[in-house]
């Protein structure tokens, strides 16, 4: 199948990809060679079909395919999972010009017979009838980052009051030490920043975010997201160097040995990994 990017450097990678031995399944020294990548993912044109399309593979653009729109970006979970995709729909049938997530689940990939010599020629195609992307609702990420602000406003109203009830401010501490202990990983905590959201987080903003170590110095950046055949994020390839004398390179880490935070305005993202400067250094690089 052809190569699928969901942002500017994001490859799909699956589970028989090569890892490194120092650190058990945590890291990769290459990609598989049939890996989707992400860059030619954004802007791939998404087709429409009112039959199902039942069959693996299709000579060309079937004549009753209709052309509905491109990606425009990809909206992960922070499960691993790919939520949706981000296709700005309209000028065909009627339909005027907007911008719906829609299902991964409901885009098939379909392979181009016409073109048997190049095995990564492949359509996007949805089984779906006119008036459903008539009525789909147009996404708005903004919603959802509301909607948690208020959550988050009425979580602290809450907190405000049990100030004098030292009885219920005590049993919460020793609740929050029992989770702590039964938690592998402590989540990193930093002033003006909170866990970023999974529904407002998608690639194009993750890849170029900043990468800190367990001592919130700062070591590189996210330079690459690697998703399963599943669509479940595998790894996440960041650019370290800089530091220690160790020049540039790339290295493949587990999403969750990874804390993804967002400051308090909503313009920034950070990436922490709980490692020290010293283990990072005997990362293995990532053949990208």
């Amino acid at each position: 199948m052809k190569n699928l990017l969901l942002s500017t450097a994001i490859a799909l990678t699956p589970a028989s990809a090569v890892m490194a031995a120092d650190h058990g399944d945590m890291f990769r020294a290459e990609a598989d060679p049939m890996a989707i990548h992400a860059s030619e993912f954004i802007g791939m044109r998404v087709y429409r079909s009112d039959v199902e399309t039942a069959a693996d593979e299709y000579a060309g653009v079937q004549q009753d395919w209709d052309d509905i729109g491109e990606i425009n970006d990809v909206v992960l979970n922070r499960d691993g999972t790919v939520d949706s995709i981000l296709v700005d729909i309209g000028g065909f049938l009627g339909i005027g010009e907007n911008q719906v997530a829609v299902d991964m689940k409901s885009v098939k990939f379909v392979a181009d017979s016409s073109t048997a010599e190049d095995l990564d020629d492949f359509f996007l195609v949805m089984d779906a009838p006119v008036d459903a992307l008539k009525d789909a609702p147009t996404y708005d990420w903004t919603r959802q980052v509301e909607a948690e602000a208020e959550e988050l406003k009425q979580e602290t109203a809450a907190a405000g009051e049990l100030k004098d009830d030292a009885d219920a401010l005590a049993k919460d501490a020793e609740q929050t030490a029992e989770n702590a202990a039964d938690s592998l990983k402590d989540p990193f905590v930093k002033d003006g920043y909170v866990a970023a959201s999974a529904e407002a987080l998608t690639s194009e903003e993750l890849t170029g975010a900043p990468l800190y170590d367990s001592k919130d110095e700062w070591i590189g950046e996210v330079s690459q997201i690697n998703l399963t055949e599943q669509g479940k994020v595998d790894t996440i390839v960041a650019d370290i160097g800089g530091f220690l004398g160790l020049g540039e390179k790339p290295v493949a880490l587990k999403l969750g040995e990874m804390d993804i935070l967002r400051s308090d305005d909503g313009d920034n993202l950070r990436v922490y990994v709980s490692m020290s400067k010293a283990e990072m250094e005997q990362l293995p690089e990532y053949e990208k």
